[in-house]
């Protein structure tokens, strides 16, 4: 066994007891072997993966990093985007790759770290009874109101820190606003945040997509 199945296999062991009772309360389930959490939610799929990272070259003393990345896919809004985007995958080039993919650690708005370092096996209980208190405190509150292409449009409406706003992200809510038909509020996002010379022109396909619009 290497050391990395050796870390999984004390990492799934401690989510079995620790994390798997709370997130089943909360509709995600887990493969047994797997490190992924997932549920339907208003007709979104949301994840939650206790990402392990073997020797992080942040910090080479640990033997691995546990980094919880979450995910949530609203089918609806990711087929506008798309259609949109075309080709040109450089627009959601960013952390959240134009899918709401993002560390868990911004769900806490940056008030609380999320990664931990695996120094010794035994530590490994007290790290999952950690990010269970975390995705307990904020990341749970934050995918509750997080499922629809309503609830996008209202946290961009919010300024809701606890979203990456990188560029892709920007088109995600571009497209969920054409989606609730708010083809203004699309518009006025497009103008505020890329509207300068040289942002337009690279996102002009963009901007033409929302004029074209029903």
């Amino acid at each position: 066994m290497t050391m990395k199945d050796e870390i999984k296999t004390c990492l799934t062991a401690s989510l079995e007891t620790t994390l798997d009772p709370y997130m089943a309360e909360h509709g995600f389930s887990r493969n047994a072997k797997g490190l992924i959490y997932k549920r339907q939610l208003q007709g979104s799929t949301q994840t939650v993966d206790i990402a392990l990272q073997i020797h992080p070259k942040d910090n080479p003393k640990a033997a691995a990093a546990v980094y919880p990345i979450m995910e949530v896919l609203v089918p609806a809004v990711d087929r506008v985007l798309e259609d949109m985007v075309g080709n040109n995958l450089g627009l959601l080039e960013g952390v959240t790759k134009g899918l709401s993919n993002q560390p868990i650690e911004f769900t806490s708005n940056k008030a609380e770290k999320a990664r931990c370092f695996i120094y010794q096996p035994e530590s490994m209980p007290g790290i999952v009874e950690s990010i269970r208190v975390f995705v307990e405190r904020w990341t749970i509150p934050f995918l509750d109101v997080y499922a629809t292409p309503q609830d996008i449009v209202a946290a961009d409406e919010r300024e809701d820190g606890r979203m990456v706003a990188d560029r892709a992200h920007r088109m995600r809510v571009v497209a969920a606003a054409l989606v609730c038909h708010r083809k203004d509020y699309a518009q006025a996002l497009m103008e505020k945040r890329l509207g300068a010379l040289g942002a337009r022109r690279r996102y002009q396909q963009v901007f033409d997509y929302i004029q074209k619009a029903v």
